[in-house]
């Protein structure tokens, strides 16, 4: 079972490189299925199964790898708040199916 996510990271700064070689580097983050850099719009359009991979993990990658991401507050807080939501949702895939409101299943239990 894969949960592709796709996603958009804004960038300030790229490091130097054509787009190809930095998409194929990209391409090889565990999980990562599709990428497609555009220069113009500062934006990497990205692909993941978020079972192998997360968000933060490819925007990690991103630093370390020279890009600067956009530090504008509405970028900031959609990370941020795509962060939050794709931990509780992996958490929510890793617990099989049980969440604290599943009514029939704490019945079940008592």
């Amino acid at each position: 079972m894969a949960v592709l996510k796709y996603r958009h990271i804004r960038f300030k700064k790229a490091p130097s490189g054509r787009n190809e070689e930095i998409e194929e580097l990209i391409g090889k983050v565990r999980g990562v299925s599709k990428v497609s850099v555009d220069m113009e719009k500062k934006e990497i359009s990205v692909e993941y199964d978020l079972l192998m991979c997360c968000e933060e993990a490819v925007e990690h990658w991103m630093e370390k790898n020279g890009f600067v991401l956009d530090d504008s507050f509405l970028e900031r807080f959609k990370r941020g708040w795509i962060h939050y939501t794709e931990e509780n949702e992996r958490d929510a895939l890793q617990s099989e199916g049980h969440s604290c409101c599943d009514l029939d299943s704490i019945e079940k239990k008592k």
